[in-house]
């Protein structure tokens, strides 16, 4: 006799008594602190992956309020979403080896990705002059679409097939730490001197500027970021994890 195939009710009933036996720590300990000293070491290690996150935000930050001293706090800023990715990538490994994984980790390594592979690099474009109201559409966009993806990840994460390690097999739409080949790029157009002409050193951004003083002003590279957007919320687009 076949066995019978679980429901999308059932499926979800599951999901929903998993969530609750995880979140049942959370509610035995009422003490001070009780978040804190729940925390794992793979939690650390992502709360870490927001703080390079942050960081790339300061440096940036601070490269625009004196951008004629020097570039170095330019370089930092494209640096610290790579650190962050190494952060991001560590902090899986030691949930996995640990058997430690929980909602709480999965919540903020989101949230920290969001930071780290989504805020963070749209304000390193902005710094290096996608400025005009079209480019920050397209920057907005990107941002936005990350946060859809994320999203729909942690409420879908359950129903992609999975290895005996609980370590799933492919991605649903482009994963936000691929926005690291956006950084890479941008590393590229700076070692160049590739970026807004307002900036020391600075050539102007490569194509130039489309419909220049109108109010659809913009730099064709922004749309660079709008199809990165769209490949992010794709349902169809399926990439093997490694």
């Amino acid at each position: 006799m076949s066995q019978r195939k679980p429901t999308a009710q059932t499926v979800s009933q599951k999901m929903e008594e998993g969530k609750k036996a995880q979140l049942k720590q959370y509610n035995d300990d009422s003490g001070h602190f009780s978040l804190v000293r729940n925390f794992r070491a793979a939690d650390l290690i992502t709360i870490m992956n927001g703080v390079c996150g942050l960081s790339c935000l300061f440096s940036c930050a601070r490269y625009l309020a004196d951008p004629s001293n020097n570039r170095g706090n330019l370089w930092m800023g494209l640096l610290y979403p790579a650190l962050g990715f190494g952060f991001d990538v560590f902090d899986g490994k030691v949930a996995r080896w640990s058997g430690s994984a929980s909602m709480l980790g999965q919540e903020m390594d989101s949230l920290a990705d969001l930071v780290s592979f989504g805020v963070g690099p749209a304000f390193v474009a902005f710094t290096l002059g996608l400025r005009t109201h079209l480019d920050t559409v397209f920057l907005s966009l990107f941002v936005a679409c990350g946060l859809a993806r994320l999203a729909r990840f942690n409420a879908t994460v359950a129903l992609i097939p999975a290895d005996t390690t609980g370590k799933i097999k492919y991605f649903e739409g482009l994963p936000i730490p691929s926005s690291l080949g956006l950084v890479s790029i941008m590393a590229y157009f700076v070692k160049q001197g590739w970026f807004s002409t307002s900036l020391p050193g600075g050539l102007g951004i490569p194509g130039g500027v489309w419909a220049e003083g109108t109010w659809l002003e913009m730099h064709p590279v922004a749309l660079v970021w709008g199809f990165w957007a769209a490949a992010m919320v794709s349902k169809t687009l399926k990439i093997p994890k490694m």
